[in-house]
């Protein structure tokens, strides 16, 4: 139970950090000045677009996945928003 519960707020947590670096992208150059918000915007898509960078929050998804007895996930982003859109859409090409 513990660790469903650990489980659960990391995945609350990184989706709360991965909603707070698209809004940062968008708002920054607003907010900065562009030698700012020039390093900071590349830094964020480095991480976003990354294969080579391993995210420390999926890590630790995938510790406790493997605890529960759950698959491991390639990535977060992946995993939670484009899997799911990718299905939704084939269901909806599906019915029409």
């Amino acid at each position: 139970m513990k660790d469903r519960v650990i489980l659960c707020a990391v995945i609350t947590l990184h989706s709360t950090m991965v909603w707070a670096n698209i809004c940062s992208f968008f708002l920054i150059p607003f907010l900065e000045p562009w030698y700012v918000a020039a390093p900071i915007m590349s830094l964020i898509l480095l991480l976003t677009f990354s294969r080579v960078l391993d995210c420390p929050l999926t890590t630790l998804e995938n510790y406790y996945r493997k605890k529960l007895g759950m698959r491991r996930i390639g990535g977060f982003v992946g995993h939670y928003f484009i899997k799911p859109w990718r299905r939704l859409w084939a269901r909806r090409e599906k019915a029409a």
